[in-house]
Formats: structure tokens, sequence, C-alpha cells
């Protein structure tokens, strides 16, 4: 009995001693301002639906059907209403219990009289049993299930983000290679006209043979380079479509309706990320490690309170009679009314060992929410960084195709002239589209960081908020006052 003693009073100091802010300080470590900086980073809040500032209708569309249909998002769908009827469970935890019931009887004797003596006997109960939470254990558990309600709601949206980003990663992809691959068909034809100029200049004798293989091996590496380019096509083609939700055919169907934008016609210039301090409030993935936390603190409290004592209350109505019509205003009554206490005197090893595992958990969650919170500034600097140096590369891009489109003009007009051959005019156009299809290439990697920089800043879904309608969860837009 000493030792019960000592070993709840340790518990209890061990409890208490618990600091649940400690997961939390490190987010006094974080800085206001990001480290990298650049004329085309602002400070002022993220977007909400950034992927609407490419003003591409196509785009929206996907991402619409995305949201509604992909099946990931479905399954985080799921996992808010699982958790929220096993909060419901755990709420009746807090409520009495009861139950009723109806019987017959039938009652015979053949000792008595010629025929014995025989009647029925109806019956009804109701039986009440309550758990009295006097130390808050049920309510803790309680208040955990909510917030853990609360947690999948944020993986939703967290969920909701990665596959808005990866749509619009794939549409910017399909533009790049839709771009290239047009610009490949035309090297490819310029690469055979060049073929045929080089076989006539050896039979003219003008050319050595050895010419000739390396234009048909230059007409080759643009032929393969179309067909590499065209597969690639396909294969995000067919990925979207698991993205969107739907079938190969279905994502055929969508993309050929009329969309005139280029890759050269998005703008990858100015992006509000806002402070680096406001990521810890924004990102749904250090929002739901934060619920965590202060879910296992009351997992933790709960099962320290499964060494106090437990007190219930049972109660039994009834009564009984011959008649059915009189079986509750005549004949025996039933009426127990009574309480009981229960200590938890010979399962302490047990309970010691789950209170062990619960504050294990509660420090796992802490651990979590660190690490959470370290990588996400991680991907926020290590992706400004990689965001600021591609504007640079694609601007340098730029200026090369600028003084590939020159020189082609110029030799357009030397060729006009006579003063250079068919064949140096065909090459300087092969250099132009060569400019050009690495300028896609630029532009398409400037604007896929720009999409994984909104990911990495956690915004996309703020102004929504969630709603149930039956077991379903849907996502409305939160109407913003006049006055906010």
């Amino acid at each position: 009995m000493k030792f019960l003693k000592i070993t709840f009073a340790l518990l209890l100091l061990t409890s208490c001693s618990s600091d649940k802010n400690l997961g939390r300080n490190i987010q006094k470590d974080v800085a206001t301002d990001f480290l990298n900086k650049d004329s085309n980073i602002s400070s002022s809040s993220p977007s909400e639906k950034w992927w609407m500032e490419f003003n591409d209708p196509l785009l929206n569309q996907l991402v619409e059907l995305g949201l509604k249909n992909n099946k990931d998002i479905q399954v985080a769908n799921l996992a808010i209403v699982t958790s929220r009827q096993l909060n419901n469970i755990n709420i009746t935890n807090l409520l009495p219990s009861g139950s009723a019931g109806v019987g017959r009887q039938r009652f015979s004797s053949p000792g008595f009289g010629s025929n014995g003596v025989s009647y029925d006997l109806y019956q009804s109960t109701f039986d009440a049993a309550w758990e009295l939470d006097f130390f808050g254990k049920n309510l803790d558990r309680y208040k955990a299930g909510k917030l853990r309600f609360l947690k999948e709601a944020q993986l939703y949206k967290a969920s909701a983000i990665r596959i808005t980003s990866e749509i619009a990663q794939n549409h910017i992809e399909l533009k790049r290679l839709q771009k290239q691959i047009k610009n490949l068909q035309e090297i490819s034809n310029l690469r055979e006209q060049l073929s045929a100029i080089a076989e006539q200049k050896e039979r003219n004798g003008t050319s050595h043979k050895a010419n000739i293989y390396k234009a048909e091996i230059d007409f080759h590496f643009a032929s393969s380079s179309l067909l590499e380019a065209q597969t690639n096509e396909k294969v995000l083609t067919y990925r979207l479509a698991v993205l969107v939700g739907t079938t190969p055919e279905n994502i055929l169907e969508i993309l050929s309706q009329p969309n005139g934008k280029e890759i050269f016609d998005y703008s990858s210039g100015l992006v509000p990320v806002g402070l680096k301090s406001d990521i810890l409030k924004r990102r749904p993935d250090i929002i739901a490690a934060e619920y965590e936390i202060d879910a296992a603190d009351f997992d933790q409290s709960a099962q320290f309170k499964e060494f106090f004592p437990s007190f219930n209350l049972f109660a039994k109505v009834g009564g009984g009679s011959k008649d059915l019509g009189e079986m509750l205003n005549r004949g025996a009554n039933i009426k127990d009314i009574r309480g009981t206490v229960s200590v938890p005197i010979f399962s302490i090893g047990h309970l010691l060992a789950e209170y062990k595992i619960s504050k294990a958990k509660a420090k796992i969650a802490i651990l979590n929410y660190e690490k959470t919170v370290l990588t996400a500034l991680e991907e926020c600097e290590s992706q400004l960084a990689r965001y600021i140096n591609s504007l640079q590369i694609e601007k340098h891009s730029k200026h090369s195709l600028s003084a590939s489109k020159k020189i082609l003009q110029i030799d357009e007009n030397k060729k006009r002239l006579g003063v250079i051959s068919n064949e140096e005019f065909l090459n300087s156009k092969i250099a132009e589209l060569n400019s050009e299809n690495q300028m896609a290439q630029k532009k398409s990697e400037s604007l896929l960081g720009l999409i994984t920089l909104h990911k990495t800043l956690g915004g996309g879904f703020e102004g929504y908020e969630m709603h149930f309608e039956k077991d379903r969860v849907f996502w409305k837009e939160r109407k913003i006052a006049a006055n906010d």
C-alpha cells in the first residue's frame, strides 16, 4: 500500500511538471523575414487562389475537377468524416447509458387440481448506468478526439494544396512540351532538307561523303528528340488524368478545348510570400502537428486519471403483472438505485505502462511538430533561392533567344542578297529554334518554381470553411463581412 502511495505521488508530480508548450518553444526562434530577398519577392500576404493568377481558364477547370474528383482528396475527406464520428462516440462516454426490456414468462404446475395451474407474467424493465466524470477523464478523451478531427481537416487542406500544385505543374510542363514539339517538328524537317543538300553537294563533287553521314546523324537525332518529347507529352497527359480523377479519354477531350495560351504567355514575376513567421499559422501540416501536440496532452491527462477512483451510478426500475395492460400499474415493482466506487488496485502495473506510453507519444508529437516546422522553413528558404535564381536564368535565356532571332534576321537578309547559301541559312534557323526550346525549358522551370513556392508557403485554402451535410464534407468560401 505504501508503494502505491509513493507511485501515485510521483505520477502526480510528473504530470504536473510536464510542459505543454515545450514543442512551441521553437516558434520563438523563427525569424520574421526570409533570408532570401529580391525585388520580385513581396512581403504582402500570399494569394489564396494563386493558380487563377495564370489567367488560364483551362487550368482553372482542371483544378476544379481535381478538387472534386481526385481520389487522395476524397480519402482525406472521408478521414474527416471518420474522425468526426469517432469524436461523437467519445461524447457518449460523458452521458448516461440506458436499456429497456419487455418480456413474457409462462408458469405452469401440474400438481394443483386436475388440470394443474398455469399463468403468464409480463415484465418490463429499464436499466441506466452513468460513470460520473469527476476528474474529467472522459472529457479529456473527448477533447483529444475533437483536436484530431481538426487535425484531419488540416491534412485535407495539405492534400488539396499538393494536388492543386501537381495539376498546375503538369499543365505547365504540357505547355512547354507542346511548344518544344512544334519546334522539334520544324527542326526535323530542316535537318531532312540539310541531308538532301549534303547528298546533292556530294554528287556535284563539292562535298565529302562524311558530310552526308553527319547530316544523317543530325536528322535522326532530331527525329528521336521529337519522339521522346511526344512520349513525354502522353505520359504527362495520362498523369494529369489521375490527378483530376478521370480517364485518359476524358482528359484528352478536356485538353482538346481551344486554348490559345503558350508557355511564353505565362508570367513568373513578382510573388507575395508574406512573413516568414506567418508560415506557422498558414501551413496546414504545421497546424495539424500542433493539434496533435494538444491531443496527445489530453490523452496523457486522461490516461493519468485512470489511476483515480471511478464513480458509477446504476438504476433499475420495472414492473410485472399477469395482465399486459396493467404491467406498469399493478403487480410487482422493481426499484434499484445504487452507486459503486472502483479503485484500480490490482491493475496498477498495466495502467503505469499505459501512462508511460501516452507520455512517450506526447513527446513524439512535440518532436514531430519541431521537425515539421524545421522542414517547412528549409523548404521555403530553399524554394525562394531556387525561384529567385530561376528568374535570373530565364532572363539570360531570353537575351540569348533575342540574339538568336537577330542573327536569323541578319542571315535572312544575307540569303536574300546571295551572300550566304541556303544551307547556312537553314543552320541559322535551327540554332534559333534550339534557342527557343531552351528558353521554353527555362521559362517552365521558373513557372514550376513559382508553383512549388506557393505550395511550400501553404497558400490556397485559407478562405474556405468546412460544412457537413449528412456524412459528406463540403468546403465553401468564407464570406467576408464588409467591416473585416
